[in-house]
């Protein structure tokens, strides 16, 4: 059954004036999990890793780093070398296990805002053009890859993203009727860019988590607030006043900005986890207000002409 027939979409639509809109209502996508099967910022870190892409010594832009010392060896070590050299280095694979522990330690630890930060910091030193065009390396890496795993270090981890059939439908239907349509992402801005761009949301309408940056170089320090948790409203925020009428996510990081919505709720629960346990943390029940979708759709890369609008 297509999303666009569900009775809470279509009870939703039908309250909505008929396009073009005389003010467009707002309507919030999250990206991992949600508009694509995987996480893109994760990959784009993954792809830095496996890739050596670093302008810094991870131990300059980690100060908190409890083992920067031998941090800072091994990149130094590492950058010396050649790429067929280097992969083939017992230093690459303690220099990936370090990366991916301290991110995944802190995730574990519930730190999930720092931990996503962290990441994005590796980015430090590249220019805005240096790190879209990594993001767009990403992007297509992973679009064209089939759906499996990658090891980098020690560390088994997933490899691939596709595009959910259900949340595209909705999307590119809520921009026919003339929605205003923002992306909202924990995920670094320029990761979350490549993804939407291909579905007709421009740069403009994308909020990940980013850097400042000086000179057009990018700095170490995150733009705040940082779009993770309750960080998202407040971030989304910084660029539209609106309230969104509905809002799309599959994660319960992402129960404030469900209950944000002033309509429409619509979980993707594109990674099988458990209903009840949301709705338990959400402090709430599935009322009419939520759709749920338990199990979406991966769109394959060769269907891509069928729905993507250039």
């Amino acid at each position: 059954m297509s999303i666009l027939t569900h009775p809470g979409i279509t009870a939703f639509l039908q309250t909505q004036a008929t396009p073009p809109l005389p003010d467009a209502p707002l309507a919030v996508f999250d990206c991992d999990g949600t508009i694509i099967r995987g996480d893109i910022g994760e990959a784009m870190f993954h792809h830095q890793i496996e890739h050596f892409l670093f302008k810094r010594s991870p131990a300059a832009v980690w100060p908190d780093h409890p083992r920067r010392d031998d941090l800072d060896s091994m990149y130094h070590r590492l950058r010396l070398l050649t790429p067929s050299a280097r992969r083939s280095s017992a230093d690459a694979v303690a220099f990936a296990d370090i990366l991916l522990s301290w991110y995944a330690d802190q995730i574990a630890a519930g730190a999930v805002a720092k931990a996503c930060a962290d990441i994005v910091r590796l980015l430090a030193g590249y220019s805005l053009a240096e790190v879209r065009a990594i993001a767009e390396e990403t992007f297509l890496a992973e679009a064209f890859s089939p759906l499996g795993e990658r090891t980098l270090g020690t560390t088994t981890l997933p490899k691939g993203i596709r595009y959910l059939r259900e949340s595209v439908d909705l999307l590119l239907e809520l921009q026919r009727r003339g929605f205003d349509i923002w992306a909202l992402s924990g995920s670094n801005k320029w990761s979350v860019e490549p993804v939407f761009r291909r579905l007709g949301v421009p740069e403009d309408h994308v909020v990940g988590l980013e850097l400042k940056t000086h000179d057009n170089i990018l700095s170490t320090d995150a733009v705040e607030p940082i779009p993770v948790r309750d960080g998202k409203i407040p971030a989304l925020r910084r660029f539209t006043a609106k309230v969104p009428v509905l809002v799309a996510s599959d994660s319960r990081n992402d129960i404030p900005l469900f209950l944000s919505s002033a309509n429409v709720k619509v979980r993707i629960n594109s990674r099988h986890r458990d209903t009840d346990d949301f709705f338990r943390a959400a402090g709430t029940g599935p009322d009419d207000s939520w759709v749920l979708l338990e199990d979406p759709q991966s769109i394959e890369t060769g269907e891509w002409p069928t729905f993507l609008p250039q």
